[in-house]
């Protein structure tokens, strides 16, 4: 009667310490890894908007070519960006407006409807132009990146954003002589 006694007050017991610590590491681990990946598509997420826009604007600068048999420099400089946001990643802004770069944006038929994270610039010339380094503060390195057109028309576009808000660019460049987009400190 005794051993009944005793294994029935075990079973009513519960669970013991070391099975609730297990528990809890696992939970631990479990949202661990769910934060992590929350984070990376919400990562994945933004930079897709860069990457969409710099595909748009590289065909809008075909086009214009096909119709007028040079690239148009839209910013004038790989270190004038639109639209203007003074904290790019930060806060979404929106295009159109009465900013003297919009019409060239336009003209390339390059106009989100929506507010953008990144901010851009496109700086084009012709075959004796110098191609202009997409670097600004060592922001992005380009290997093999020309410093002479060869003999042919170009442009280079560039999208930058802090998306951690942590004082590190997000950087992405694609020159018109390649169809790779290049990128540094992606998601950052």
């Amino acid at each position: 009667m005794r051993q009944w006694q005793t294994t029935a007050r075990a079973r009513r017991r519960g669970f013991t310490l070391v099975e609730l610590m297990i528990v809890v590491v696992i939970i631990g681990v479990l949202a661990t890894l769910g934060i992590y990946a929350t984070r990376r598509y919400i990562a994945a997420s933004k930079t897709g908007e860069a990457i969409q826009l710099i595909g748009s604007i590289k065909t809008g600068e075909e086009a214009y070519k096909d119709e007028t048999y040079s690239y148009l420099d839209v910013t004038g400089s790989l270190k004038t960006f639109y639209p203007n946001n003074p904290k790019p990643g930060q806060m979404k802004a929106m295009w159109g407006g009465s900013g003297a770069i919009e019409p060239k944006w336009g003209a390339l038929g390059v106009a989100p409807t929506a507010p953008t994270l990144f901010v851009y610039a496109c700086k084009a010339g012709g075959p004796d132009d110098k191609v202009e380094s997409p670097t600004d503060n060592n922001d992005i390195v380009v290997e093999n990146w020309p410093t002479a057109a060869t003999g042919l028309a170009w442009y280079v576009v560039k999208a930058k954003a802090d998306l951690d808000s942590g004082g590190n660019l997000t950087t992405y460049v694609a020159p018109s002589f390649t169809n790779q987009i290049f990128s540094a400190n992606e998601g950052q």
